[in-house]
């Protein structure tokens, strides 16, 4: 088993706290901080970054936010990029324009945490807040082994995942709906549902939520407490959100339940999401 990254993670912003975990990354030789989201496809950083650090950037096809809108982008292809000490080469990446705020919070993009090695596990501890990179050799218990020894207060879930996804999709619920695909989404805020998957549910008057990247505004009808199931685990979400699409499936896992808990991801949609939760199955 070898340990390619370990690397703390923050959620300060300035003289705030944000809800994404960050890592310090040097791109080239720029030092900046990345957004771990396990719910980017791809290695995005902003345009502005890449042009500081003198990157080709091609201009590619529109992206979409999480708001839906269309956002251009810009082909950067393989960019090398040093974390926690090691030298990783950042595959297929994207530029987009970066939101306003992320230059003076000192925020360059986001890392698909899954896609920084196709062979290692990405560990996000959202508990002590560390993020590791680790090729496990052919033997995938050692490392879930060893979380399980590090941290014998958590419970280990086993999700097998949605075929075809480069996120990690897993089957999850609001009770008392069937279940949907779900994301586990570092990157997001809160937890979403489509309003497909809890018929009938109502939520207040629809409300603004938060901003996609490319600035357009995202609205949903906050549906209040409710409780989410994930295999045999039942999860608080203190305010769901229900919009009428989320993305290409129908919910999303946000940081107002995965914080808390241990991500382990891979690239390979043949590997389960390993997720670590406080027994009692709430991790809120």
């Amino acid at each position: 088993m070898r340990i390619h990254v370990d690397t703390p993670i923050s959620f300060d912003v300035g003289d705030q706290q944000s809800h994404a975990p960050m890592i310090d990354v040097l791109v080239g030789a720029t030092p900046t901080r990345l957004i771990l989201d396990t719910g980017s496809s791809d290695h995005v950083l902003t345009i502005e970054l890449a042009r500081a650090v003198g990157l080709t950037a091609e201009p590619g096809e529109p992206g979409t936010d999480h708001a839906g809108a269309s956002v251009e982008s810009w082909t950067l292809g393989e960019v090398a990029a040093r974390i926690g000490g090691h030298d990783l080469t950042l595959c297929d990446s994207v530029a987009i324009t970066g939101p306003a705020p992320f230059e003076g919070w000192g925020i360059g993009g986001f890392l698909s945490p899954q896609h920084l090695d196709p062979a290692a596990f990405a560990i996000l501890d959202l508990v002590d807040s560390r993020f590791q990179l680790i090729d496990a050799d052919g033997d995938d218990h050692a490392v879930i082994g060893g979380l399980e020894r590090q941290y014998p207060d958590l419970e280990v879930m086993t999700l097998p995942r949605v075929a075809g996804e480069p996120t990690p999709v897993v089957l999850a619920a609001i009770e008392p709906f069937p279940p949907v695909p779900t994301m586990l989404n570092t990157g997001g805020r809160g937890t979403e549902f489509a309003t497909a998957a809890v018929p009938g549910l109502v939520g207040v008057a629809p409300d603004r939520v938060g901003h996609g990247v490319g600035g357009s505004v995202v609205r949903g009808a906050v549906a209040g407490e409710r409780t989410l199931r994930v295999g045999a685990a039942t999860f608080r979400v203190p305010g769901l959100l229900v919009r009428e699409e989320v993305g290409s499936m129908q919910g999303l896992i946000g940081m107002d339940v995965l914080r808390g808990t241990i991500l382990v991801v891979s690239a390979d949609d043949r590997r389960p999401v390993t997720w670590l939760v406080p027994r009692g199955r709430s991790a809120c």
